[in-house]
């Protein structure tokens, strides 16, 4: 469940922070950068998720970049192109490290997702802020209203539903347990 609350908010927020973007087109290397920053972290995200769905590395790695290349256009939509080739270069790395840690740690998945998730997150509002902070005097007013709105509603879900998935996990090793014992 955690897997699926944490790729609907990368979805999320890529459209909302493609709008933020795109309202203040800037033309210098802190955008790029910054871009960078967020491409880097969701197409990491990505890769882990596809590569906890689809057990084939090599076959998880290609959705993976396919999936980021998708979601990083539409984030980059009439960005300059400078901050559109920086943010498809950082999608390669991030979706082939991220599908590649995705395989090799099965027995934390669920701490990988959830650090992962919020690695992006923060991310995203570090960029939001930073991207219109010379309009504002103050880092926190310069995040706009529904990234942070965005980010609340994602961290909200995100903790109510690996609650959720611990509690699971937990039941199904004790009811795992108490069966070996009975035998």
């Amino acid at each position: 469940m955690v897997a699926i609350v944490s790729f609907v908010s990368i979805i999320f927020l890529t459209v909302v922070l493609g709008s933020v973007f795109r309202v203040q087109p800037k033309e210098n290397h802190l955008s790029s950068c910054l871009a960078m920053f967020v491409a880097m972290t969701k197409s990491t995200l990505i890769g882990i998720l596809i590569g906890i769905w689809i057990a084939d590395i090599v076959f998880a790695t290609v959705i993976s970049i396919l999936v980021s290349f998708l979601l990083i256009s539409i984030m980059t939509y009439q960005l300059s192109i400078k901050v559109v080739l920086e943010c498809l270069s950082a999608l390669f790395m991030g979706a082939m490290m991220g599908t590649m840690l995705s395989l090799m740690t099965t027995n934390n998945q669920l701490l990988s997702i959830v650090f992962f998730t919020i690695i992006y997150l923060v991310s995203c509002i570090v960029a939001a802020g930073l991207w219109t902070r010379q309009t504002y005097n103050n880092f926190a007013k310069a995040i706009p209203s529904k990234v942070k709105l965005s980010f609340a509603i994602a961290i909200l879900f995100l903790g109510v539903t690996a609650y959720f998935d611990i509690i699971s996990v937990t039941t199904n090793e004790e009811e795992t347990e108490q069966h070996h014992h009975q035998h």
